[in-house]
């Protein structure tokens, strides 16, 4: 009778940490949040964006102006090398193109490049919504400078 609750015991065990195990491995890095505004029925929905190496993050959602071309308000988290968290705020990626309007471009995916001297590039891929089924594509590309992020220009991927 001890040998049966001990192996239902080790069975119960199993089983949770299998559905902890699954649960872990069909998360994504690109997460939405739901926050709410007090007393409004209006829900935005904040996107999260993970760069390969987890230092930096673009939290970004549509501020509601817009229609097919919508507004989108984006923050940059990232560490510095002394490992302070910093944030860049909007207009971050028009640090790399002054006279381009970025405020429509939605960040896709972030990702980190060693290069021949050391230093560390990320890379934003974006998209932006150009029509009712049409959309633009572009990439960006900065470096960790201190406590800022510095664009990085004539950046080709080959």
């Amino acid at each position: 009778m001890r040998n049966g609750k001990r192996i239902l015991q080790l069975c119960s065990i199993a089983l949770l940490a299998l559905s902890i195990c699954s649960s872990c491995l069909n998360k994504s890095s690109d997460t939405s949040l739901d926050k709410s505004y007090g007393k409004s029925d209006s829900t935005e929905i904040y996107h999260t964006i993970v760069s390969d190496d987890n230092l930096v993050t673009a939290i970004w959602h549509d501020t509601g102006e817009g229609g097919t071309a919508p507004d989108i308000d984006c923050v940059v988290k990232f560490k510095s090398a002394d490992g302070k968290l910093h944030e860049e705020h909007r207009p971050l990626l028009r640090l790399a193109h002054p006279n381009d309007d970025y405020s429509h471009h939605e960040v896709q995916k972030i990702v980190s490049l060693d290069d021949e001297y050391g230093n560390r590039s990320y890379v934003f891929f974006l998209s932006a919504k150009v029509g009712s089924n049409e959309y633009a594509h572009d990439i960006v590309a900065f470096e960790i400078a201190g406590d800022s992020l510095r664009p990085l220009y004539n950046y080709t991927i080959k």
